[in-house]
């Protein structure tokens, strides 16, 4: 890796936490505690960023679980409904049926009775 000259100030507050840094990981140079400091962040983001994105893929997987979910119990819902305005249907055209059976059946005796005289 190529290394170049940088000139940096820093705060009172970040010039102890490098010195504290070089003591706790045994560094020498400010050069490497710098660098060590950077690739952290950058793994700690790179970790961030896939624990974000294995947060939606599971979010993801469980809406889509979800929906599935409900997809069946409406279609069976519906497939309930449709059986049951069926039973409804054929049971409401029996009674027509029965009624137009009984009408022209006593339009017939009516008949036959006027028929007899």
């Amino acid at each position: 890796m190529m290394k170049k000259r940088m000139k940096l100030s820093l705060p009172p507050e970040a010039k102890k936490y490098i010195q504290s840094y070089m003591k706790e990981h045994h560094l020498s140079f400010t050069d490497d505690v710098i660098s060590r400091i950077c690739q952290e962040h950058e793994e700690a983001q790179k970790k961030e960023d896939d624990s974000i994105k294995k947060v939606v893929k599971d979010v993801t997987q469980n809406i889509e679980d979800l929906l599935q979910r409900e997809r069946l119990h409406i279609k069976k819902e519906l497939l309930y409904m449709e059986q049951n305005i069926e039973r409804s249907t054929m049971n409401s055209l029996k009674e027509v049926e029965d009624y137009g059976i009984a009408q022209r059946g006593e339009l017939f005796a009516s008949l036959l009775e006027g028929y007899k005289k």
